[in-house]
């Protein structure tokens, strides 16, 4: 049987969109930005990173970053071709959802009907 009261609380984050603009999913300055920006607005610090690549497959040309931070990590993968992009936010420490969500979808230019948010909630955190 689990002990609840000794897990760790975890504040998972998942950003999804489709239909982005392909010049900011193609942007390496705007990624970075982004993974940069991130960390500050949830008051954390990034420890590694970011560390950015771009996927050389023709048929899923896009940039992945990734970054540690002081409380977990920030991964993001563009898909320019298909216009996504696919955020996660992992935490063992408190920050402010709405602040995140409304920081992405303002820098993204995006509209809520083309993005899926969900924050993940284990049942062993109920």
């Amino acid at each position: 049987m689990l002990n609840k009261k000794k897990l760790t609380k975890t504040y998972h984050i998942i950003f999804d969109a489709v239909g982005c603009d392909k010049k900011i999913l193609n942007d390496e300055k705007t990624i970075l930005s982004i993974m940069l920006e991130l960390p500050a607005l949830m008051k954390m610090k990034i420890l590694s990173g970011p560390n950015l690549g771009r996927d050389y497959d023709k048929k899923n040309l896009g940039i992945t970053c990734f970054e540690i931070i002081d409380f977990s990590h920030i991964s993001i993968h563009t898909f320019i071709r298909t216009k996504e992009i696919y955020i996660d936010i992992f935490s063992c420490r408190k920050f402010d959802y709405g602040k995140v969500r409304k920081y992405l979808f303002s820098k993204l230019k995006l509209k809520p009907s083309q993005v899926e948010t969900s924050e993940v909630r284990y049942p062993w955190e109920k």
